[in-house]
């Protein structure tokens, strides 16, 4: 590393080969230096008052935490936070950060909020940025996710333990008069899952889990964890070593155009993947599930030996 950086090796390796102009300052080094780094390709600017490693590797996330650096009294939010959490389904990706409500700003590629609601309970360091908590990012995407989805994403920040409820209600009464969200939505979610309430799967999904169980069926994963390309996904049932799913849609609760738009896209892409996926409701029969399954898991267990 060039011997002017070097002892800013620790702060350019927890920011993914960034630095801003600020802490370059802060470490004793001119801004005459700093040009000079430039000069000699040593650095780049890549945002106003933020500097990267020339050569560093390229990614959103990158991208994002210059975009935070850069203002400095930032946090990644809505959409950006929503991908940080991995919501799933998530809201298109792009940059987007919230500041103080008394400050204007405008930057290329990236959507500015303002808020005068912002505790230090709404912000945490998520992949080394910056960002809205679980909880407060789930609030400001009231009105770019559905109901379903956003009780889909709260469901499984709770299995990850990464979300809380009693968190979650601290955020909806602070930001209950805030412009810009839905919050009679997250109102709904909190009265839906009162105490006692298992994060493990709604009830339905216990009841499918335990007809898997009681025909003596390979147990399958729940949530099990699949990346296609650039997003992840969490099936409600997995059989991994035979790349066959389960969902079940409780059909009373999964409606609207916005939900079933994002299960397609979700079912294509696990498929495209080369996932075998099976789609159960609450008209499906017991016997119909296991049927089902037992020749979809025959069917891939089959494929595997003579692919073998």
């Amino acid at each position: 590393m060039d011997a002017d950086l070097s002892r800013f090796e620790t702060v350019l390796a927890s920011q993914r080969g960034l630095v801003s102009l600020g802490q370059l300052r802060d470490g004793a080094l001119t801004d005459e230096r700093t040009r000079n780094l430039v000069r000699r390709k040593v650095l780049r600017r890549v945002r106003p008052r933020v500097f990267g490693l020339v050569g560093a590797t390229e990614s959103w996330e990158r991208g994002l935490l210059a975009v935070v650096l850069s203002v400095g009294d930032a946090v990644a939010s809505h959409a950006a936070a929503a991908r940080l959490w991995n919501f799933a389904p998530r809201p298109e990706d792009r940059y987007e950060i919230t500041v103080g409500r008394e400050r204007r700003l405008s930057l290329r590629g990236v959507a500015v909020h303002r808020s005068g609601t912002m505790g230090e309970n709404d912000v945490v360091l998520r992949d080394g940025i910056a960002c809205t908590s679980f909880e407060r990012t789930l609030c400001d995407c009231t009105t770019i996710l559905s109901a379903y989805q956003l009780g889909r994403a709260l469901d499984d920040g709770l299995r990850r333990g990464v979300a809380s409820l009693q968190r979650l209600k601290g955020c909806q009464e602070r930001t209950e008069s805030g412009p810009g969200r839905h919050m009679s939505v997250v109102r709904s979610l909190l009265e839906s899952r009162g105490i006692g309430f298992d994060p493990g799967g709604s009830r339905s999904e216990l009841y499918v889990l335990d007809v898997f169980r009681r025909a003596r069926l390979p147990l399958p994963v729940q949530q099990y964890r699949v990346t296609v390309g650039a997003k992840t996904y969490r099936p409600d049932f997995a059989w991994p070593d035979r790349k066959v799913f389960a969902e079940y849609y409780g059909l009373p609760f999964h409606t609207g155009a916005s939900a079933v738009a994002a299960d397609s896209e979700r079912l294509t892409a696990l498929a495209s993947a080369g996932w075998l996926p099976l789609v159960f409701t609450n008209e499906s029969t017991d016997r119909e599930i296991v049927e089902r399954t037992t020749s979809a898991l025959h069917h891939r267990q089959v494929g595997r030996e003579i692919g073998a």
